[in-house]
């Protein structure tokens, strides 16, 4: 059983980071409403969420668990959790025409799990097969109309061998792996047209890290691009209509580092339109097209909002309180909320003695939407 410490210090206006840097506040208002928290039976870290939105059920991954919990929208009760997987779930998908929801596993395999039974009932192996050493999924990209689901594998510092795994999820098997020339493939974005994949690369080569165009149909990198601003991203969206890729960077490489960087690229040229300061530890960027906000969740205890002027001008509107090591999160744009799975941890307190903290059940977080 693991809790997390988390070390929350709040002193005129600023908040510190472990560098011994600091970011002015901003303001927490007009940006999004909590209306419901929810307990959740986790232990440690948890990963990317999914909807059912016609059922109205959550689905969050509880990675360090190995587990998958299933939340009633309605009630915000927690009404299952498939136990017992075989490796960290970290990013799924809910597949509404079969009722399934597909997730990669940390012991290199992607798995359905049914929507009615809650039981894993399909398994793919990704090269190298299952428990392949120094192969571990850690995020993911999906295309409902091909029914492809795009598994980004990292292979750890100085093994170049990161993969795109395509795993068909109708005839539940492997088509193919894309080569990365890297370790640590992050930030994953598909065009809606199913043709082109955007891979941001964690992995820091002379000071920068670099965006992989990947061709879906020749399954091969077309373009490779700095990330400038932005090294060791971990997350990315996507303003298809407009050509920008949202580039959620950790900076430092790690959890606790603030600022972390949302870096706007044009995908038509690689530019790097702009970089702007956000929260540390990025794990989610997504983007909602009908307000032109972004959603960057980091792990420093806020949720960064941030505002599309016009394709060529961001703004920060403000940060949302959100929990220590919250590090992902889910914005459902036809229920206008966004809900953040937030672990168990301890927060320290002043005087900061040995004695001085608290402790922070799991929860999930329910927000929604304020012009």
């Amino acid at each position: 059983m693991k809790t997390y410490v988390a070390i929350l210090i709040l002193c005129a206006g600023l908040v510190s980071n472990a560098h011994g840097q600091s970011m002015p506040m901003q303001t927490m208002s007009g940006l999004l409403r909590l209306v419901q928290t929810s307990p959740l039976p986790t232990e440690g870290y948890m990963d990317h969420l999914t909807v059912d939105v016609k059922g109205q059920r959550l689905f969050i991954s509880g990675e360090n668990n190995k587990s998958l919990v299933v939340v009633d929208l309605r009630s915000g009760n927690v009404i299952h959790e498939v136990k017992g997987l075989g490796g960290n779930p970290r990013k799924p998908f809910y597949v509404p025409e079969t009722n399934e929801v597909w997730t990669d596993l940390g012991d290199n395999t992607v798995v359905a799990i049914s929507g009615t039974t809650y039981e894993v009932t399909k398994t793919v192996e990704l090269t190298g097969g299952r428990g392949a050493a120094k192969r571990t999924p850690d995020n993911a990209a999906y295309d409902p109309a091909a029914h492809l689901y795009y598994a980004a594998i990292v292979t750890g510092a100085g093994n170049n061998d990161g993969s795109i795994e395509i795993v068909d999820t109708k005839a539940a098997k492997l088509l193919g792996s894309i080569k990365m020339n890297g370790s640590d493939p992050g930030g994953l974005s598909i065009e809606p047209s199913g043709k082109r994949l955007y891979v941001a690369m964690g992995d820091v080569v002379d000071g920068d890290s670099h965006l992989k165009v990947v061709d879906l149909e020749k399954r091969t990198v077309t373009a490779e691009w700095p990330i400038t601003g932005g090294p060791a991203p971990h997350a990315s969206g996507l303003d298809a209509a407009h050509h920008r890729l949202f580039v959620g960077s950790r900076v430092k490489g790690g959890h606790r580092y603030e600022p972390g960087k949302l870096v706007v690229m044009d995908t038509q040229t690689g530019k790097v339109v702009q970089a702007l300061d956000s929260v540390g530890g990025a794990d989610e960027v997504q983007y909602d097209a009908p307000t032109g906000r972004i959603y960057f969740v980091g792990t420093t205890g806020t949720l960064a909002v941030f505002k599309q002027v016009d394709p060529d001008h961001y703004q920060l509107l403000g940060k949302v309180p959100t929990g220590a090591i919250a590090k992902t999160g889910l914005w459902v744009p036809e229920l206008k909320k966004m809900y953040i799975a937030v672990p168990k941890h301890i927060v320290q307190t002043p005087p900061y003695g040995a004695n001085d903290y608290i402790t922070e059940e799991a929860r999930l977080m329910t927000f929604e939407f304020l012009p």
